[in-house]
């Protein structure tokens, strides 16, 4: 991704984002997923005129998929656009999305996430333990959910916990969030160990007055 992609495809984002339904509607399956390739699509104009046909729940479905997936993208890039940082050459390779400060021990695949259902009530972000070790638990199925170290981009409104889907397009306060995290790597940052990985979370957050903040343990 590019300076100038960034700026094109983060606008669009942030537009889609306010007319996706809030509510989900539908669990991800292969047989809507199937319906169209969504991941040939490389703008919105593009994604609305391959839906065009499609029941309406689906054309919303399709909508936050590809946002979500966009969302990742530019969550990798805000990270990658950094000098210290390097991006994946290869692209087929799940193992890991970005490296640290040119140290192969600081590989993480990026995780775009929300606090899941069952840790959702009374959250807060010290329990970085327990959500992680949630997340390898329940997300290890597939080869993209291995063992491998991982960073949990994790997007939450205290507010209102549907409201995540802004928070996830907030890339003024992501970028921020980054520089901050990388410095806290460069300065020795305290991994949190799980198995044979080490992970780590970047809290995305609003407060319950409609305050976006970042914080990191």
């Amino acid at each position: 991704m590019t300076q100038e992609e960034y700026l094109n495809i983060s606008k669009e984002l942030q537009h889609l984002s306010k007319i996706i339904p809030l509510h989900w509607g539908e669990v991800q399956n292969n047989a809507t997923d199937n319906k169209i390739n969504m991941f040939t699509i490389r703008s919105i104009q593009e994604l609305e005129s391959e839906i065009k046909e499609l029941e309406e729940a689906d054309k919303n479905y399709f909508r936050r998929r590809w946002f979500l997936w966009q969302c990742s993208k530019v969550d990798e890039y805000l990270f990658y656009k950094n000098n210290n940082i390097i991006k994946n050459p290869n692209f087929k390779d799940s193992n890991w999305d970005i490296e640290f400060n040119k140290d192969a021990q600081l590989r993480f695949d990026v995780k775009g996430t929300v606090v899941p259902k069952d840790l959702r009530e009374n959250f807060q972000p010290n329990k970085e333990k327990k959500l992680i070790s949630f997340y390898y638990k329940n997300q290890s199925k597939g080869v993209r959910f291995g063992l491998q170290n991982r960073l949990f981009i994790v997007h939450h409104s205290f507010k209102d916990w549907r409201r995540n889907i802004y928070l996830r397009c907030h890339w003024k306060l992501k970028e921020a969030a980054y520089k901050v995290f990388m410095e806290k790597v460069r300065l020795g940052l305290d991994f949190v160990p799980y198995k044979a990985a080490k992970s780590k979370c970047i809290f995305i957050l609003e407060s319950t007055n409609n305050e976006f903040y970042f914080q990191i343990q």
